[in-house]
Parts: structure tokens; sequence; C-alpha cells
């Protein structure tokens, strides 16, 4: 039997990598647009670029495992089904269950994969792509700056620019708008140098003038005219908080659990981290039970689970925030664990009847 085993783990498995690896391509290629529309061309290396694509990697991998195992399960059992392999497996005495083993056995190893992906790999992602954003953002400052159009990429800062060079920060026949308080800056100058210096961004205007209103005190109005002038933009804060849920761990949760949000997503999370074994059990139970031929539908009725699976897990942690119980974030589990028991049971006595119509 083992080396049935061994068989069966094989296909699955190289099923899950081919499967995973798509998925992956899918949703990066879809991220990437929209992080090279916002920052390649705008002084970000590709190197940079490619860097924070990577690392957002293990923030999608908790959903990514389950829909590649379960197709994978499907995609390998309906073709031991098509190549009578199953039947030939069954007329030398090898039961259902015996050939299920691999799939519980990986749907455990998945389930670990996808807990420890989604309680600590995704958190600290989250938290690795924010931090380098803003570090790009630290050195270049520029890359929000349009030109002819007017554009803030600081609380309070508003720049009109008719040239902008990116790679080094410099700025030509500029407008810049900084309300501070109750104090308004308004700048002109025929180049400027955006460049940081510690937590801070400064702005050094060239051959230009300035117009600061205090509203509390307009008759403090000041016109100044300058060939150099230096003004603070912008300052860093020093520590980032990572107050929101998504970038907090399992312990740091736990920490947290008074608060109905905090348990709300651990629960949530651990919902997530059974689906493999769960949606896999699932997959099997179809997958055996459909007729020679019946690929089509077996693809399907797959899908068709993991689909109502996420429908229902996006809507429970709604429902246990508006309720007030955390635990009803597992109901996908609940729901979809009942009906996995259910099928594999009628799968291994083949009491499941999937009638395909006529056949040629």
């Amino acid at each position: 039997m083992k080396t049935l085993h061994r068989y069966i783990g094989r296909e699955v498995l190289r099923s899950v990598a081919v499967t995973t690896a798509l998925f992956i391509f899918i949703i990066l290629m879809d991220r990437a647009s929209f992080i090279a529309q916002t920052v390649l061309g705008q002084g970000v290396s590709f190197s940079d670029f490619l860097s924070v694509l990577i690392k957002t990697v293990p923030s999608f991998l908790g959903i990514v495992i389950p829909i590649s195992f379960v197709i994978s399960v499907l995609i390998t059992f309906l073709q031991m089904g098509s190549s009578n392999e199953l039947v030939a497996l069954k007329s030398c005495g090898v039961s259902l269950k015996e050939i299920s083993k691999p799939v519980l056995a990986l749907g455990l190893i998945f389930s670990l994969l996808s807990f420890l992906s989604v309680m600590f790999l995704a958190p600290k992602s989250n938290v690795a792509v924010k931090k380098e954003i803003e570090e790009l953002l630290r050195k270049k400052i520029t890359m929000n700056i349009v030109p002819k159009s007017f554009s803030s990429n600081f609380p309070g800062v508003t720049f009109y620019v008719e040239k902008v060079f990116p790679q080094k920060g410099y700025i030509f026949n500029f407008m810049v708008s900084i309300q501070k308080k109750s104090q308004l800056i308004t700048l002109f100058g025929e180049k400027g140098i955006l460049r940081t210096k510690g937590d801070s961004v400064y702005l050094d205007v060239l051959n230009g003038n300035a117009q600061i209103v205090n509203w509390s005190k307009l008759q403090d109005f000041r016109f100044l005219k300058f060939k150099s002038y230096t003004v603070e933009l912008y300052r860093f804060s020093k520590k980032e908080l990572f107050r929101a849920q998504k970038y907090k761990t399992l312990f740091e949760l736990l920490k947290d659990r008074e608060k109905k949000e905090s348990s709300t997503e651990i629960f949530k999370r651990l919902s997530l981290s059974l689906a493999p074994l769960i949606v896999g059990v699932l997959a099997f139970s179809i997958a055996v039970s459909v007729p020679r031929g019946g690929l089509g539908i077996g693809i399907v009725s797959g899908l068709l689970i993991v689909v109502l699976y996420y429908v229902l897990y996006t809507l429970s942690k709604k429902f246990a925030l508006k309720a007030g119980l955390p635990p009803l974030a597992l109901m996908p589990d609940v729901v979809f664990g009942l009906l996995a028991l259910f099928l594999y049971k009628k799968a291994l006595r083949e009491e499941i009847k999937l009638e395909m119509g006529a056949r040629w």
C-alpha cells in the first residue's frame, strides 16, 4: 500500500505545484499592473518594484493553498477514473478508504502550512510591504508628483509643477501650497530640490517667492522674495504601530483577545487554515463518484465548492462581528465539514450516483 500511497501523493503534489505557481503568477500579474502604474517610471527601480512584489506573496498563500489543493485532488482522481485506474484498484480489493489516506494526510499537511501562513507569514508580509513602500516614499519623494497637474503626496501639501525629474528629485517652475495648522505658505520657484534628512522631508527652493498667511492674524501677512529658501514639508512618524488586524500575528491577536475584533480575526484565520483538509475531502468524495467521462462535471462541482466556501467565509466574519459572537467565523468549516463528512461516508460505500446522461 505504501507504493500506492506514494504514487497518489506524487500525483497530487505535482498538480499542487503547478496550480499554486499558476495562481501566484496570476495574482502577482494583477498586483504588478497596479504597482507598476504607481511607482515604475517615477524614480523607483525595477529591482525595488520586484522586491515589493515578491514580499506580497505570503499575504495570499492562505487563500491559494486550499484552491490549489482542491483542484489538484479533483484532477488526480478524475484522471485516475477516466483511465480506469480506480476500477482496477477496487477490483484488486483496494478500498476507497485506503485510496483516500494520502488525501487526508496531505490535507492535514496543507492545513498546517495554511495555519502558519495566515497566522504568521501573512501579517509579517503585510508589515514588510508597508515598511518597504514607506521607505521607497522616503527615497523617491517625487513619485506622486505629476507634471502640469495638482498632486499631493504629503498631508496638507499640494504641488503644481511644469517639469519633474524623479531620479534626482528636481522640480521646475512650480507652486507648492503648505497648510500648517493656522498658517498657509504658498511658494513659487524656478527650481526646487526635494530631499530627506532623518525623518523629515525638505524642499530647497531657488529663485522664488513666498506668501505666508496666518489665518488667526491676517495683518501678519508676509511676502518674501528670495534666491534660496528651505522649508520642511513633512515629518515621518518614527515608529509605525501597525494597529490594523492584518498586521498582527497570532500571538499579538491573543494579547488583545478581549476585543471582539481580535478574537473574531483569530477564528476567521483558523477557519481558513482548516479549509485544505475540508475541501480536499469534499473534492475526493466528488471525484471518485463521477463516472468515467465526467471530467467536466467534476471540475465544475469542485469550483462551485470553492466559490460557495469563500462566499460563506467572507460573510461569516461580518455575521460574527455584528452578533458579537467570534466563533461564528468558523461557520464555513462547520457547514462544509459536515457536508464533507456526509459525502465522504457516502463515497466510501459508493452510494453517490452522478448520472451523466447517455454516452455514445
